[in-house]
């Protein structure tokens, strides 16, 4: 059995709020809202390849209304299809509420703040006997409002309708061996070391943050900040398959504010 994050693929229509007092927020954490859901209304901003699965921000996926016709039978335990208002589309947003607390903590890799508190994982390891069978979408408390993981179950029907615009990241495979899981290792601990290696001078955040605004790329670690080709201010992380997870932030974690900095190749984002 396989975990994947379900994200977008970078040639997927891009979408966004007419009003932004109207936005959706970042409190997708679980719970239900279709009781109190008011419909926003969006546009698009950017038509590109796939438009399947239009692009908003992570963790909260937006599909068309022959996905939602396709997906409904299989899902509705597990999400609220919420109506957005769009003048060209039937748009709607999957609120994912299986919330499941499926975490093996004991294989799991995390990273702390310096206070001990729980800040990310480097590497998420799943307990699957606490995944259902017939789960096809979840979320976990931790990352509730910026992750979605999906089931082979969900990737069967995306592959059996050849819709186009996810890309499916496998977060953790039961048959991932530990010969695997250290060469994965290994390349990761080469790219970062690239990374860092003649990166010149260094910049605090707020410098690097005005380069940025200059068209510069910037680099600390497995983070990255640069503008994409509207631009948009886009943060990434480096994954353990050598993408970048890339989002517009909300907010600004307070280790990257300490971190320093240094000029990197500005990818087509």
């Amino acid at each position: 059995m396989k975990v994947y994050e379900l994200r977008n693929d970078d040639s997927c229509m891009e979408i966004n709020y007419i009003d932004r007092k109207h936005e959706l927020g970042s409190d997708f954490n679980g719970d239900i809202k279709g009781e109190i859901w008011t419909p926003t209304k969006v546009k698009t901003v950017s038509k590109k390849k796939y438009n399947d699965f239009p692009r908003l921000f992570p963790g909260v996926p937006i599909i068309k209304k022959y996905i939602k016709e396709v997906f409904e039978p299989y899902i509705t335990n597990d999400v609220e299809f919420l109506p957005l208002f769009h003048d060209d589309f039937e748009l709607y947003v999957l609120n994912i509420t299986n919330v499941l607390d499926c975490v093996d903590w004991t294989r799991s890799d995390v990273r702390t703040y310096s206070d001990g508190e729980w800040a990310d994982f480097n590497k998420l390891v799943f307990d699957f006997s606490k995944i259902p069978d017939d789960t096809y979408m979840f979320k976990i408390k931790e990352t509730a409002t910026v992750q979605v993981f999906v089931t082979d179950l969900f990737k069967s029907v995306v592959d059996e309708h050849k819709f186009k615009g996810l890309n499916f990241s496998v977060v953790y495979d039961s048959e991932f061996t530990q010969e695997k899981e250290e060469e994965q290792q290994r390349l990761y601990d080469a790219a970062l070391e690239e990374i860092e290696r003649n990166k010149g001078q260094e910049y605090s955040y707020e410098e690097a943050r005005e380069l940025v605004d200059q068209g510069e790329a910037m680099a600390s670690g497995p983070w990255k900040m640069q503008l994409n080709k509207h631009g948009q201010f886009v943060q990434g992380e480096l994954m353990k398959d050598l993408s970048y997870q890339w989002m517009i932030p909300a907010y600004i974690p307070p280790m990257l504010l300490l971190q320093s900095w240094h000029k990197v190749k500005k990818l087509e984002i």
